[in-house]
């Protein structure tokens, strides 16, 4: 199995720096990111994350062998953060997270995140399935991961409690060479 823990160069002016490895100021900014409510509103946990919780989340993240963050930059610009989630390297699957910075300025933010995460996923991790879940009411990110290649699956009926609502979550997934090309809209 290849060293997730690695940071990663994809094209000449696009990094991918582990979680493991984030200077204190990277760190700050990703739970600064994480604790934006256009972020938190749509993740399991909404609640705030303090200084001491994300410190150490991101300590356990040295001797976890199932979870990979990376925080994605472009030239000098912190785009977003990617995650494979409970890697699986028997069966060759993860789930995917994926949010972006919503303070940088870059066009297509979710586009280049996705790609990132396909890359890392497919050609790096040597995955054969990638997964997710995304809140029936997240319109937005469903249509994203429709356009990116990912198909429904199924759906997680009445999974989580929010704003005083029981909301399905919809899985989608997608398979290695599904709309890896650039072909993401093909049937």
């Amino acid at each position: 199995m290849p060293d997730l823990r690695k940071n990663f160069m994809i094209g000449y002016d696009v990094g991918l720096k582990n979680f493991i490895s984030l200077t204190e100021e990277e760190k700050e900014l990703v739970r600064n990111c994480r604790n934006n409510i256009n972020v938190r509103k749509w993740m399991y946990s909404d609640t705030i994350i303090s200084p001491k919780e994300h410190k150490s989340f991101i300590a356990n993240l040295k001797n976890d062998d199932k979870n990979y963050y990376w925080i994605v930059q472009k030239r000098q610009e912190y785009v977003g953060v990617i995650s494979l989630n409970n890697v699986n390297m028997d069966h060759r699957n993860a789930y995917l997270g994926i949010y972006s910075n919503p303070v940088c300025k870059f066009k297509s933010k979710g586009t280049l995140l996705i790609r990132c995460l396909k890359h890392v996923s497919f050609s790096i991790a040597k995955l054969h399935t990638l997964k997710l879940e995304v809140m029936e009411t997240n319109v937005k990110a469903i249509n994203f991961y429709k356009k990116s290649g990912f198909k429904e699956e199924g759906r997680l009926k009445e999974f989580i409690f929010k704003d005083g609502n029981w909301c399905d979550m919809i899985v989608m997934g997608i398979v290695e060479g599904d709309g890896i090309d650039g072909n993401e809209n093909r049937e």
